[in-house]
C-alpha cells in the first residue's frame, strides 16, 4: 500500500504541474485585465491538436510542433483579445458570455475539423524511471520539470523586470500606474498573448502523454481556476502550489474512493480554504 501511495503522490505533483501552468495563465489575465477567461482550458485543447497534427501529418519532431502549437494558440489569444475581450475589461458578466461564445466556436471548429474521435501521438521521449519500486515515465517528468519551469521563468520576469514590476504595479493601482508612464493597453493584450500561449505549452505537452478529446479544455479549466483560487488570484509559485495540491488530492484520493469523486477533491478543498482564508492561501488580506 505504502508503494500505491507514493506512486500516486509523485503522478500527483506530475498531473499537478499541469494544472498549475493553466491556473497561471488564470491568474494573470484575470489581475491585470480583469477578465476571468474561461476559453483558457480551450486555448489548452488547441494546442493539444495542434502539437498532435503537426506531428502525425508532417512529421514534424515534437520541440518544433510544440513551437508551432504554442504560437498559434498565441496568436488566437491575441486576435481573441483585440477583437472580443478588450471590450469587456473590468466587466465580468460581459467577459464571461464572451468566453462561452468563444469556447463554442473553437470547440465546433475542433469537432468540425478532427472530429469526435480520440487522438494519440507517441511520447516524445520513451522509457521510465525506477525509485525502488515505483515506476515514473521519462516523459511525464520532463512535462514537470518543463511546466514548473516556465512557472518559475515566469515568476522571476514579475519580479525582477520593468514589464513585470509594471504588471505588478498595475494590478494594484492602475489608475496610478497609467499615470506613471506604463502602457495600460499593450501590457493587457501582452498579459492575454502570454496567458494562451501557456496554456499552448500546457497543451503540447499533455499531448505526449493522454489521448486527446474536445472535452478536455473544460476539465482542466476547471482545474486551473480551483487552483487558481486556492492559491489565491496573483500569486504566481502560489498557482504550482495550489495545482500540485489538487492533483495529489486526486492521486491518493483514488486509491481510496473511485474515480468519479476526483473532481470533488479540488472544490472541497477550495471551499474549506476559502472560508477562513477569502484571498486565498497565499493571497493578501
Amino acid at each position: 500500500m505504502t508503494q500505491l501511495i507514493i506512486g500516486q503522490l509523485i503522478n500527483g505533483i506530475i498531473v499537478g504541474s499541469l494544472y498549475g501552468i493553466i491556473a497561471l495563465a488564470v491568474s494573470l489575465t484575470s489581475g491585470i485585465t480583469g477578465i476571468v477567461n474561461f476559453a483558457l482550458g480551450v486555448f489548452m485543447m488547441v494546442g493539444a491538436y495542434v502539437t498532435w497534427f503537426l506531428s502525425e501529418s508532417f512529421g514534424l519532431a515534437f520541440p518544433i510542433a510544440a513551437a508551432l502549437a504554442t504560437v498559434t494558440v498565441a496568436v488566437i489569444g491575441l486576435v481573441a483579445d483585440v477583437l472580443l475581450f478588450r471590450h469587456t475589461r473590468n466587466n465580468l458578466i460581459n467577459g464571461l458570455i464572451v468566453s462561452i461564445g468563444l469556447i463554442s466556436v473553437l470547440v465546433a471548429t475542433v469537432l468540425l475539423i478532427w472530429t469526435t474521435t480520440p487522438q494519440n501521438m507517441q511520447p516524445f521521449v520513451s522509457g521510465v524511471f525506477r525509485i525502488g519500486d515505483v515506476i515514473v515515465p521519462k516523459m511525464k517528468l520532463l512535462m514537470c520539470l518543463i511546466l514548473t519551469a516556465l512557472i518559475v521563468l515566469t515568476y522571476i520576469g514579475l519580479t525582477r523586470t520593468w514589464a513585470g514590476r509594471a504588471a505588478y504595479a498595475y494590478s494594484q493601482n492602475p489608475e496610478a500606474a497609467e499615470l506613471m508612464g506604463v502602457p495600460t493597453a499593450r501590457l493587457q493584450l501582452g498579459v492575454a498573448t502570454f496567458g494562451a500561449a501557456l496554456c499552448g505549452v500546457a497543451g503540447a505537452m499533455y499531448a505526449t502523454l493522454y489521448s486527446i478529446t474536445p472535452e478536455i479544455g473544460s476539465l482542466y479549466m476547471l482545474k486551473g481556476v480551483e487552483a487558481a483560487l486556492l492559491a489565491g488570484i496573483g500569486t504566481i509559485l502560489g498557482a504550482l502550489v495550489g495545482g500540485i495540491m489538487i492533483g495529489v488530492a486526486e492521486g491518493v484520493g483514488s486509491l481510496f474512493l473511485p474515480l468519479a469523486f476526483n473532481d470533488a477533491y479540488g472544490l472541497i478543498m477550495l471551499v474549506l480554504v476559502l472560508l477562513f482564508r477569502p484571498a486565498g492561501l497565499f493571497g493578501g488580506r
